[in-house]
């Protein structure tokens, strides 16, 4: 998938955010995955906020303004979040999930906008605040707003995962990671959507989680049936509670 024209070789690849999203979602009960693509918009919303804040501070302050070493930090944060926003992209258009597609695309958009801002050379205090606010504006929460109610998750998948987990198709650990990340996907729509949902979704994650400790160590793909059983049913009873959270209203 091919994003916007002024950001021609920022193109995603579907493969590395399944990769990603596995790798991601295994640790920590799914918050690092939660963090990374959980809530993007609200990640950017931050990140505006960040560089704001530093623009001010550099405006009042003779010797506020950020280092040169600071900036490129920052530049490469952006970059590497309009990487994961551009993968994310490609494996939402590989979905057929037009609308989950353009909020990626548009946040990759965004994001590599903000690291050239962040990357330009920076010669003197005045530029470094030029660019530390269009850095901000790039990732203002007006721009972004009309996205946040866009579900990026997927109750197709998270069901066709579900059903090769169950089958036994293939590795039954990465079925029941790609389930898991739907879940937790669905889990930040629903906070303070629809708390039921939410809660749902939170204890078939648990369960899930449950299962895969069941493993011995170095079989992870011998996990305790009767845990699999429960996280099963748990799993299924959320993603029927993701459908009716989508569902259209007659």
């Amino acid at each position: 998938m091919t994003f916007p024209a002024d950001h021609p070789n920022l193109s995603g690849n579907a493969g590395t955010a399944r990769f990603r999203r596995d790798l991601l979602v295994a640790g920590h009960n799914g918050r690092i995955l939660t963090e990374a693509i959980g809530r993007p918009l609200i990640r950017a919303e931050q990140a505006a906020q960040s560089y704001r804040a530093a623009a001010d501070r550099a405006a009042l302050e003779r010797r506020g303004a950020p280092s040169r070493r600071w900036l490129r930090v920052q530049a490469g944060l952006c970059h590497r979040r309009a990487r994961i926003a551009a993968d994310e992209a490609a494996l939402a258009a590989e979905q057929n999930q037009p609308d989950q597609a353009t909020t990626w695309a548009t946040l990759a958009d965004r994001y590599a906008k903000a690291a050239r801002h962040l990357a330009h050379p920076v010669l003197d205090r005045a530029t470094a605040i030029g660019k530390l606010r269009a850095a901000a504006d790039a990732l203002d929460p007006s721009a972004l707003s009309p996205l946040s109610g866009i579900p990026l998750f997927s109750v197709d998948s998270g069901r066709q995962a579900l059903a090769n987990a169950q089958r036994g198709e293939g590795p039954v650990l990465m079925h029941v990671n790609a389930v898991a990340v739907e879940l937790l996907l669905f889990a930040c729509y629903a906070e303070g959507r629809a708390e039921t949902g939410y809660h749902v979704a939170t204890y078939a994650v648990r369960a899930l989680d449950r299962a895969r400790k069941s493993a011995p160590e170095n079989q992870a793909e011998a996990m305790d049936p009767q845990a699999l059983a429960v996280a099963f049913e748990l799993t299924e009873q959320a993603l029927d509670a993701a459908e009716a959270v989508t569902a259209p209203t007659p």
